[in-house]
């Protein structure tokens, strides 16, 4: 083994007993000098007006059989999950960043409702604590104001996942009917625009919202602001049932699901740009797949309007925790597989299972964190595959 292989893998056993010193210790006294927050109640009083959704309760027993949960998502080591407080709301004269989705007051300080919920302080430091943000935080003033009511989506984190479940389901707030019969609602949004968006936020947006276009990393003051707050958290992917209602009558197939795919979703493309979560021995363990009738994707190959007919159809998935484990939203009923890199638990896909109704599995490797290749036990992958077809 190489020197630099050596010292990786001895960095990446080191990171997480590091982890929790670095936070307390240098991140959090950041955090509270430069990213000091608010929310609309301290701003704006306790009467003012929120259109909250309904909270939802659902039962977790299967929690109690999970490996320890990663550190930021103890808080889910419960046997039954909760929805935070969804709501919208609307806030004047504020002050916005297409390129985070932050809200800042006229003091600078952040509206805590623009902050994806219970983001741990490494996530948040590398999402805010850089010099061009503070820069714009504290000494620029806004380039223009947006005229009218005006409401937003965008935000950090950004990735696949996070687009989907995270992002975009904040469009369907609009649709209160304190929102639908106002003139207009500008969207605000700033390139560059997934497939996802193009696709979706058309669809989930209400007749009157007309998308506007910022230059990202400015920022501008807005004179009304609809403010959505996340329908998530962080390390939880459940989405509220008013939500995954509209999402079906709106995106899924007009016909019901025929449950015959049986997916692999390979890493491998992704892989070789990140250098993370492949899973090494996939060859020998899609051999044996095979012989069960799964076939092999690499889900960067397809649209997304395919892959929403892909998994709709789905009877089996099966993958490494990552992305493509996303689109579990548009099955029905489906057997779930997810292969873990680390012998703690991330939660986001449980809980996406769990708002679906599927049957969720899991399989933990031992590696130290979530950015490393790994291996897996194809003997007990298979066991799980033949409990299925029984």
């Amino acid at each position: 083994m190489s020197a630099y292989k050596v010292l990786g893998n001895f960095s990446n056993k080191l990171k997480p007993l590091i982890r929790p010193w670095y936070s307390q210790i240098f991140l959090r006294p950041a955090i509270d000098l430069f990213l000091s927050t608010t929310n609309v109640e301290k701003e704006y009083g306790k009467t003012h007006k929120k259109n909250f959704l309904e909270q939802e309760t659902v039962a977790t027993p299967e929690v109690r059989g999970m490996p320890p949960f990663d550190a930021p998502f103890k808080y889910l080591e419960k046997d039954t999950y909760t929805t935070h407080d969804i709501y919208s709301t609307v806030v004047e004269d504020v002050l916005y960043e297409p390129g985070n989705g932050i809200v800042l007051t006229q003091s600078r300080k952040i509206l805590s409702e623009s902050i994806y919920p219970r983001m741990d302080l490494i996530t948040t430091a590398g999402a805010f604590l850089h010099k061009d943000f503070l820069i714009r935080k504290f000494t620029e003033s806004p380039i223009k104001t947006i005229r009218g009511y005006s409401s937003i989506y965008q935000g950090l984190p950004n990735g696949y996942y996070h687009k989907i479940i995270d992002l975009v389901p904040r469009c369907s707030l609009l649709n209160h009917p304190d929102y639908t019969q106002l003139d207009e609602i500008k969207l605000l949004y700033a390139e560059p625009l997934a497939e996802v968006e193009k696709l979706m936020v058309p669809q989930l947006i209400p007749s009157n919202t007309t998308r506007v276009r910022l230059e990202p990393g400015r920022l501008y003051h807005l004179e009304k602001l609809i403010l959505p707050t996340f329908l998530t958290q962080f390390g939880s992917g459940y989405l509220p049932s008013f939500y995954i209602q509209k999402l079906r009558d709106t995106f899924l197939p007009k016909r019901p699901s025929r449950r015959e795919n049986r997916i692999y979703i390979s890493r491998k493309k992704s892989a070789q740009r990140q250098k993370k979560r492949h899973i090494i021995n996939e060859e020998e363990l899609f051999l044996e797949l095979e012989k069960f009738g799964f076939k092999n994707y690499c889900l960067e190959d397809h649209s997304l309007v395919d892959k929403i007919e892909l998994f709709y159809d789905a009877e089996m998935v099966i993958g490494a925790y990552g992305g493509g484990l996303t689109h579990i939203l548009f099955s029905d009923n489906v057997n779930v597989l997810e292969l873990q890199v680390m012998a703690k638990m991330q939660t986001y896909y449980y809980y996406i299972a769990k708002a679906l109704g599927h049957n969720f599995q899991f399989l933990c490797a031992d590696r130290a964190n979530n950015r490393e290749n790994f291996s897996v036990n194809i003997d007990k992958i298979i066991e799980i595959v033949n409990q299925w077809q029984s």
